[in-house]
């Protein structure tokens, strides 16, 4: 792909879209493109990341692999979707296994870069602060309703 494809394509992504576009030019000109057939994994549960991915065309599946005889999908997502935010920031564990579904094409996106586009551009840098922020405090909220509902369940069964 062009570069000029590759910084909208990064700007159609919801952590980027935050970014500039020289921001944005320094993740595009760095990542590299990798192209997957169909069943040939991504990355597999268990493997410290240090990367992301974006998907360009094609699907991944989402697997949960901790029971080996039973594999289970949990979700299949497609152009657009950034896989291993965290790894942008820290070195991390995969939670899941991840493989193509159909001919697949990723760009893979270097924590080592990510932290560099950072480094020079810090406007940038809270800019994603604010919105990582923003989506954890969701996700908090989010949780706390499960765990309300949870321990409702809890007391009406002992009762």
């Amino acid at each position: 792909m062009s570069i000029e494809k590759d910084i909208a394509l990064l700007r159609a992504v919801a952590t980027f879209d935050v970014l500039s576009s020289e921001a944005l030019r320094i993740l595009a000109i760095s990542a590299e493109e990798r192209t997957l057939a169909d069943g040939e994994g991504l990355f597999r549960a268990g493997e410290v990341a240090d990367c992301a991915y974006v998907v360009v065309s094609g699907r991944i599946r989402l697997v949960d692999e901790r029971k080996a005889d039973a594999p289970r999908m949990l979700k299949e997502v497609g152009p657009g979707t950034l896989l291993g935010e965290t790894a942008l920031l820290v070195a991390t564990p995969r939670p899941v296994t991840a493989v193509a579904s159909g001919s697949t094409v990723v760009v893979r996106i270097a924590r080592s870069t990510f932290v560099r586009m950072l480094e020079s551009y810090p406007e940038a840098a809270t800019k994603l602060r604010r919105s990582i922020a923003k989506r954890l405090d969701e996700t908090i909220r989010a949780l706390d309703s499960v765990r309300v509902k949870l321990e409702d369940q809890r007391q009406r069964r002992r009762r």
